[in-house]
């Protein structure tokens, strides 16, 4: 199993740091990883449902829609990172020791995302959560230089305090749950929840959906509990970046839209729920809109633009209509694979430069041709700008809230992702165009364009959907709106 896969892969890393050895075993771990999750994946779609180990590990299509996320991603980022892992030992700002240990945590980091998605019990679900938190500590941290230490401390304390409050959300489900399914682990079964929804007690449950948007949110990035996240992206290895933003926020919402799920059918109703996520989306959009219009450090502004898209996945799913719950599953999917992208050439762009800050990078179509064009590419992307796919599940989700009559609403949320573009589209020309520094060495291979296929496919996806991936969604949709 795919769990396993992980682990083991983690734990061979530490046997040697040797370049040839760490390329191979990642390599192999990456096919297997695939191949075993490719083959869940299609099982679960073609039966609705797939369970592994009498039930111990469960699949449904909105737990196939995050684990297809975490395998692409990581594939991608693994890949990148044998590569710029190497130039970071090679300009000595890490020992080839370390190499073994980064690695290590990152397998590590994946198979406690993996466990999130493939678990059926909620508290089960928490600890693979809090098990993320630790692995990626250690990667934020990972260059062990003041600020570094200071992003992982800032990372652990206020993540740790926000699942805190999940922990505690859990516990009131389960004491409003325990007296209808019993004192076991089947009282925190979202399989067996959902039945039962009607009959938890209305006081506990609502105490329980607070604490567990909050703290899970806090993860998410949410706004205003989002403080860690710009620290811990501009301080983390690129590659770590990507993951953080693409996938462990994700999984983070998706521990959120299991509680979601159930809340919808208890007496509080859709709209208790819904309503919280709607104003953490709107929040969320309403504050990026001056840290990406003012910001300086092009690692920032991608963390910035990352608390801005959950935002935009908050409205679709708290919206609750097919429409717009269809709309914020692909843009959950196209979000991961443009972010990925960018963290990955913007963190190419940093080796070269020796910077972050935006002032001081200048002249990219000069020098580097090949990275401006995946640049411009991941701009149009993270940015909603037709045809590409995300501006598709952005309309989708507007169109949500005209139709639920939320114009007010649905005007802030143009209006905020208008003055967005705007930020972006001044930060990337300025670093387009311009003299480059003297210090720059030109030079790339055109193989550089090869980190572009995650935004062909975004862009692909914008001109045409394929049966096969709408049948998915629309599962999806029925997990989220209906239960199981």
């Amino acid at each position: 199993m795919f769990i396993g896969v992980a682990v083991i892969a983690a734990v061979g890393m530490l046997i040697s740091a040797k370049v040839t050895y760490l390329k191979l075993l990642n390599s192999l771990a990456l096919v297997l990883l695939t191949l075993s999750g490719g083959w869940t994946i299609r099982q679960t779609l073609l039966q609705g449902s797939y369970g592994y180990g009498s039930g111990i590990l469960y699949w449904d299509a909105l737990s196939a829609l995050l684990l297809s996320v975490i395998i692409i991603i990581a594939v991608y980022v693994i890949l990148f990172s044998l590569g710029y892992m190497e130039k970071e030992v090679h300009e000595k700002k890490l020992p080839r020791t370390s190499l073994k240990w980064y690695y290590f945590w990152i397998w590590i980091f994946i198979a406690t995302m993996l466990l999130v998605v493939s678990t059926p019990n909620l508290g089960v679900l928490w600890v693979g959560i809090e098990g993320t938190t630790l692995a990626t500590t250690l990667l934020v941290g990972f260059y062990r230089n003041k600020k570094a230490v200071e992003a992982a401390w800032k990372y652990v304390i206020l993540c740790t305090v926000g699942i805190s409050f999940a922990l505690l959300g859990t516990m009131l489900l389960f004491a409003a749950a325990a007296p209808h399914l019993g004192q076991s682990l089947t009282a925190l079964d979202w399989r067996m929840l959902p039945k039962i929804a009607s009959q938890l007690d209305p006081n506990l449950f609502r105490l329980g959906v607070l604490f567990t948007v909050v703290g899970y949110g806090t993860k998410v990035g949410f706004a205003p509990m989002h403080s860690w996240l710009p620290d811990a992206h501009s301080q983390a290895p690129s590659p770590v970046s990507a993951l953080l933003s693409a996938v462990l926020l994700n999984c983070a919402l998706y521990a959120i839209l299991r509680w979601y799920t159930i809340a919808r059918l208890t007496e509080l109703g859709p709209d208790f729920i819904g309503k919280i996520l709607i104003g953490f989306g709107l929040l969320s959009l309403a504050l990026m809109v001056g840290f990406i219009l003012m910001q300086k450090d092009v690692k920032r502004l991608l963390a910035y633009s990352s608390v801005e898209h959950m935002g935009i996945l908050a409205l679709g799913f708290g919206l609750g209509t097919q429409e717009a719950v269809w709309g914020a599953s692909l843009h959950l999917l196209l979000h991961a694979l443009t972010k990925a992208n960018l963290f990955v050439i913007i963190g190419s762009l940093v080796q070269k430069t020796g910077t972050r800050q935006i002032p001081r990078i200048r002249g990219i179509f000069k020098v580097w041709p090949f990275t401006g064009i995946v640049m411009v590419l991941g701009l149009l992307g993270i940015t909603g700008t037709p045809p590409f796919g995300t501006f598709r599940s952005e309309l989708s989700i507007l169109s949500g809230l005209y139709k639920t009559d939320h114009p007010i609403l649905g005007f802030l949320t143009i209006l905020f992702l208008t003055l967005i573009f705007a930020g972006f589209l001044f930060h990337f020309l300025q670093m387009f165009y311009g003299k480059p520094s003297g210090r720059y060495q030109a030079g790339e291979s055109v193989s550089t364009l090869a980190l572009a296929i995650p935004l062909l496919v975004v862009l692909f996806l914008g001109l045409f959907i394929p049966q096969s991936l709408n049948q998915a969604l629309n599962q999806v949709v029925k997990v989220i709106l209906g239960g199981v």
